[in-house]
């Protein structure tokens, strides 16, 4: 990844949560954030999602994600759907997704790790 200019490993950034709907099952959410990406550019990311509740604190789903960066889809935004696995903490969220190798959308597979806001219903 480093001889592709892909070397920035801690992609640090925020997001912010909005519960959409809730019940005993699952949870509708709506997600919007920034983060510094792998070539070290700014990515944005916005979309909807759903995640089965596994307990009380963790769930696992999934969201279908618009995002825009210089370094994927050679800067052009793209829509994708990404599993995500959420551990709920009360007033942060933390998040892992994982983004597979895509053809020219995205290069190399990733597992991220972001926190989230959630934002009052």
């Amino acid at each position: 990844m480093r001889r592709n200019g892909l070397d920035n490993e801690l992609n640090l950034g925020l997001g912010l949560n909005y519960t959409a709907h809730e019940d005993e099952r699952g949870i509708g959410f709506v997600e919007a954030g920034l983060y510094r990406d792998s070539g070290s550019r700014l990515a944005k990311i916005a979309g909807v999602g759903y995640q089965a509740k596994l307990d009380k604190r963790w769930r696992l789903g999934g969201a279908l994600l618009a995002v825009q960066s210089e370094t994927y889809n050679h800067g052009n935004a793209f829509i994708a759907p990404l599993p995500i696995l959420t551990y709920d903490l009360g007033s942060v969220k933390l998040n892992a997704v994982y983004i597979p190798r895509y053809g020219d959308y995205n290069r190399f597979a990733v597992l991220g790790l972001y926190f989230s806001l959630p934002l009052s219903r």
